[in-house]
C-alpha cells in the first residue's frame, strides 16, 4: 500500500503544467553553481485541490495554489521549484514556535515496528513542525 503525497505550494510566475521538466532544489543544503540538493524532474501531474476534493488539470497559471505529483520525494519539507536555470532557492522558513506536546508510541506488535517507523519518516519530513526521536527503551 503505497502512499501518496502531493507538493503543494503557490505558482509565483509563469504557468505550471503536467509533464514540464522542472529544477528542484531543496533549501538546507542547495548552493547556486553545485549539484548538492538539486534535482531535475518531470512534473507527473498537477492538481488542484478543492476542499475534500482533488481534480487533475494539464496546466495553472501564476498566483494559484497547485499540487504537484511526482516531484515530493525530492523535497525536504520545503524547498524552491523553478525552470530558470539561475534561480535562487527560498529560504528555509524559521519558526519562533517549538513544539508543545510530546508523545511517545510503541507498537503493540512488535512484527509492525518496521511500518511505524516507516510513516514516522514521512510525517517527519513533510510537517515542519514534527520532530521525531528514537530511545533506548525502543520508543518513538
Amino acid at each position: 500500500d503505497r502512499v501518496r503525497f502531493y507538493a503543494f505550494g503557490r505558482v509565483f510566475s509563469g504557468t505550471v503544467r503536467t509533464g514540464q521538466k522542472v529544477r528542484i532544489m531543496g533549501p538546507p543544503n542547495y548552493q547556486i553553481g553545485k549539484k548538492n540538493d538539486l534535482f531535475v524532474k518531470n512534473i507527473k501531474r498537477t492538481v488542484i485541490m478543492m476542499g475534500r476534493y482533488v481534480e487533475s488539470v494539464e496546466d495553472i497559471p501564476a498566483g494559484n495554489t497547485v499540487c504537484l505529483v511526482g516531484v515530493d520525494q525530492y523535497l525536504l519539507k520545503s524547498g524552491t521549484i523553478t525552470t530558470y536555470e539561475n534561480a535562487h532557492c527560498f529560504r528555509f522558513l524559521k519558526f519562533s514556535v517549538v513544539p508543545v506536546v510530546r508523545v511517545a508510541v510503541e507498537c503493540k506488535y512488535p512484527s509492525d515496528l518496521p511500518r511505524l517507523v516507516e510513516c514516522l519518516k514521512y510525517l517527519s519530513r513533510y510537517n515542519t513542525r514534527v520532530e521525531t526521536n528514537f530511545s533506548e527503551t525502543g520508543e518513538y
